[in-house]
């Protein structure tokens, strides 16, 4: 019986690992197969931040999900947007290990780069890098990276600095850092993660039009607006630390302005496991869209097509989705723990794009955003691959606090999902208990140390 039920979760476990395992063939050499001639919003370039196989990559797939363009140069890839500089160049931020012989002898390093890449030459440009250490003990490996940066024009860039919880641009040309903005300065330490090792996390920067810049203050649940000179606006913050009904541990939210139906703001509403859309009203920020189904699990990334459909990254459901404006799925991508997806050729992130409010998208998605409770009875993966009821996995997820089970999935194979997990932690039970009940059949019993021997006269 013990054995049986191994074997079934050792299956489920095998079956999970061969259906998800990566969108890319790791076999192609790096830039092999440079992209030509295909139209540019036919392109979706993708970065994730792990692959059971080669480690980080970055992407960029057709229509068909076949690969058009394969990197793994880097150790860790996160943002990614389309560059003016080129019909298929992209510039993005990303990390690279350097040996510890190479850095100071005491301890461990690594490199943070920005890079512009043209996918049909396969030319790279380092546009700007700095050296910072590689923590241990207690601190969060991942605090010293940079997960987004923002194009101002050729020679200055935004950065959301995790590490040093600031924002700050960068005059990539002379390395100066022109302007920056201390989370210290608004937030108490107190208050988000624990400081100094994670307190902000602050994982998004856009500049906007009006020359504001919005950022991502992930830990504290909130999206500031700040004021180049005066600091952040707090009427215009959107999020409120601790409530977890407007957001919780948001990434990459994008800016629709007025021009386009806004003020509005589209998140990826990360352990919500949503997508949300906020329209600014009469001075105060109102939920005016929200998308999820019964698959999704940690969403990173969220960008309005100029369509009016939406283009989702859904890292622990290992998908990349387009849905249309009746919230309908169109087009999706298996790919491992992916963190950012851009459709080239229109524009950055949800650069033309309109709020919901301007394409009628409100209240469409009604069944898709409740599909957690009321969705079909059974849970499939994109080929129809039948996994466990809907209804028993919403009921593990329900248990397991979201931050908890995210951090989970983090640390897990970049092909585990939620049903992983569960067969996980059945088979690792069933594997101990068969193993004290063998222990218990062959009499490897502990013995109490203290007995009574008669003589044989009594």
């Amino acid at each position: 019986m013990f054995g049986v039920l191994l074997l079934l979760c050792i299956s489920v476990l095998a079956s999970g690992y061969t259906e998800q395992v990566a969108v890319a063939d790791p076999t192609k050499a790096n830039g092999s197969h440079g992209i030509t001639d295909v139209p540019a919003n036919e392109i979706t370039v993708v970065t994730d931040h792990k692959s059971p196989t080669v480690g980080s990559k970055l992407v960029a797939l057709n229509p068909d999900k076949e690969v058009l363009y394969y990197n793994a140069t880097l150790d860790y890839y996160s943002d990614v947007d389309p560059s003016p500089n080129g019909r298929y160049t992209v510039t993005y931020v990303g990390v690279e290990d350097i040996p510890k012989n190479q850095c100071d002898g005491r301890t461990r390093c690594r490199r943070i780069v920005i890079e512009r890449l043209n996918m049909s030459t396969d030319e790279v440009d380092r546009l700007y890098s700095r050296v910072v250490p590689t923590y241990s003990g207690f601190r969060i490996p991942y605090t010293n990276r940079w997960h987004d940066v923002d194009r101002i024009n050729e020679t200055h860039f935004a950065v959301a600095d995790i590490e040093r919880d600031r924002v700050f641009i960068v005059n990539t040309s002379s390395e100066i850092i022109t302007w920056e903005w201390q989370a210290l300065v608004h937030y108490s330490y107190k208050s988000g993660g624990p400081y100094p090792n994670d307190f902000t996390h602050v994982n998004d920067v856009e500049v906007l039009p009006d020359g504001r810049i919005m950022a991502s203050i992930r830990n504290q649940d909130e999206v500031v607006f700040i004021n180049r000179t005066s600091g952040v606006n707090e009427s215009w913050t959107l999020g409120e630390e601790n409530n977890h009904t407007i957001l919780f541990g948001q990434h990459n939210p994008d800016y629709i302005p007025k021009s386009r139906g806004g003020p509005a703001v589209i998140v990826a509403d990360s352990h919500n496991d949503r997508v949300v859309e906020f329209q600014r009203v009469n001075g105060e920020w109102k939920q005016s869209w929200v998308w999820q189904d019964a698959q999704m699990q940690w969403t990173r990334d969220a960008d309005r097509l100029p369509n009016g459909h939406t283009l989702i990254t859904d890292t622990h459901g290992n998908r990349i989705l387009e849905i249309n404006e009746d919230g309908e799925k169109v087009w999706s991508a298996q790919s491992n723990f992916p963190y950012d997806a851009e459709r080239l050729g229109t524009g950055d992130e949800s650069a033309g794009g309109p709020s919901a409010q301007r394409a009628n998208l409100a209240g469409k998605a009604t069944v898709a955003s409740e599909a957690k409770d009321t969705a079909s009875k059974v849970k499939t993966s994109d080929d129809g691959l039948a996994a466990l009821p809907t209804k028993t996995l919403t009921a593990v997820e329900d248990t397991i606090p979201p931050k908890l089970l995210n951090a989970a999935l983090y640390v897990m194979p970049g092909w585990f999902n939620v049903l992983e997990v569960l067969v996980l932690i059945v088979g690792l039970f069933v594997g101990l208990t068969w193993c004290l009940a063998e222990a218990y059949w062959r009499g490897y019993r502990l013995q109490l140390p203290v007995g009574h021997i008669k003589s044989d006269e009594g």
